[in-house]
């Protein structure tokens, strides 16, 4: 595998790490080959990572996994650059966050995991397109997806019905929001009749459903992304304009960049509709003392064929250790995490997709989604996109810093201080600027 120099900028060394494809080495020994698994997950999904991972190893006696807390994502990804610049400590597979892709395709640090598949007649297919294509860079998928999720409307149902609204029927473009919106408000039903958390994956959603681009060389799929493109295809403006219009109307609401905010305002019915990860269903399920409704992602409009979402969370990463027992023990494990029964407990035990299809003809998936007909909404959107350019979502090193750029100037624009036109040329000088300093320290 060809050779990559690790980022100036990110990391304070250079190294090149040779990839060696993996071949199956039997154990001298009968110890299982342990192996270590960094990963994000606390809470709930914490809990049941760690029972995924027991009824593994407890399933064979060849390989042992240990898992490692790192904390947030940023906290992970901190650590795991630590590792690799001294080249010690390096876990053997890794959680990493969706914005994450491009960092560690560049790093030189990792194998591909199609690289594994034909070592064990791996079924690429199990897994759905529409997830895979986001982790698919150079025509090859270099990590598993797990932890999945895509933004979809919740809405009160209470509320709905209090303000002589069809419960069973939801809005689907921004301009049907805001006439919901002002129906409640005038009807007394609620303080508010939308909210949406300021954070930038929504301004790549929009922009997505549109079927526009972020950035220029097909989002980075073609090539490396070397500038913005919402500045110049018009959907930038057109998505701030629109959400201006929302915020100017006095019956949106806005609870800043902490999305539990936003959250704790719906579930205590302060605002009747909000856009959130289809990861949160079950906590808000639980936290609420209504029946909710879901729908599909508002968009700013439908007009698009080639509209869709972009799927969020995080995927699995193996990790170039030179030590081809651990990496085979290490997709090993992968590939257990993947089976349609594993999915399937890892879906309702947290919010996440099952990325196997079949885990939805399981007999306890199939009794779960006659229960919580909610979830099914998520399914059938992701289902319901295409697979192209713009909904595998855009593949940059810079999109943290993006993100935050973005609520930068949205809350400007909100407070009046900035212009849509003005939000759109700021937003794009500065993520221009990040591109560029990240492009340079690649060479």
């Amino acid at each position: 595998m060809k050779k990559r120099k690790m980022m100036a900028l990110l990391l304070s060394s250079v190294m090149a790490v040779s990839m060696v494809a993996p071949v199956a080495v039997q154990a001298e020994s009968s110890d299982p080959i342990e192996i270590t698994f960094w990963h994000a997950m606390g809470g709930t999904n914490g809990e049941v990572l760690q029972e995924i991972v027991d009824d593994f190893n407890a399933s064979q006696d060849e390989v042992y996994v240990t898992t490692e807390y790192q904390g947030t994502y940023d906290d992970t990804i901190t650590k795991l650059k630590a590792a690799m610049q001294s080249n010690e400590g390096l876990p053997d597979i890794t959680q990493m966050y969706d914005v994450g892709t491009q960092f560690m395709y560049d790093s030189g640090s990792v194998i591909a995991v199609e690289d594994m598949f034909e070592t064990t007649g791996y079924d690429s297919s199990t897994v759905m397109e529409q997830v895979t294509s986001y982790y698919t860079v150079d025509g090859k998928q270099w990590s598993m997806p797990f932890n999945v999720s895509t933004p979809m409307l919740y809405y009160n149902k209470d509320v709905f019905e209090e303000a002589g609204l069809d419960p069973d029927t939801a809005p689907t473009t921004y301009e049907e929001v805001l006439e919901y919106a002002q129906t409640i408000v005038d009807s007394g039903a609620a303080n508010y009749g939308y909210a949406q958390a300021i954070y930038g994956w929504f301004f790549e959603q929009q922009l997505a459903g549109l079927g526009l681009t972020y950035g220029d060389n097909d989002n980075g799929r073609s090539s490396a992304i070397t500038s913005v493109e919402f500045d110049s295809n018009g959907g930038g403006l057109q998505i701030l304009e629109t959400w201006k219009t929302l915020y100017d109307s006095g019956v949106v609401g806005n609870y800043g960049t902490t999305t539990a905010d936003t959250q704790t305002a719906f579930f205590s019915g302060d605002t009747a509709m909000i856009i959130e990860s289809t990861a949160i269903l079950a906590n808000a399920t639980e936290s609420s003392p209504f029946e909710i409704g879901t729908a599909y992602l508002p968009r700013v409009s439908t007009e698009s064929e080639d509209g869709g979402v972009i799927i969020g969370g995080g995927s699995l990463w193996m990790l170039d250790t030179g030590d081809d027992e651990r990496e085979q023990a290490a997709w090993k494990f992968i590939e257990y995490i993947t089976t349609a029964e594993v999915q399937a407990k890892w879906s309702m035990g947290t919010g996440y997709f099952a990325i196997n299809e079949a885990a939805y003809e399981t007999d306890e998936m199939i009794a779960y989604l006659e229960e919580n007909p909610n979830f099914e909404t998520a399914i059938n959107q992701l289902k319901d996109s295409p697979v192209n350019t713009y909904t595998s979502g855009v593949l940059s090193g810079v999109q943290t810093e993006a993100r935050l750029l973005f609520n930068e100037v949205i809350e400007q624009i909100y407070d009046g201080s900035m212009t849509p036109e003005e939000g759109v040329e700021s937003l794009a000088a500065d993520v221009n600027s990040a591109i560029e300093n990240y492009n340079a320290s690649l060479e």
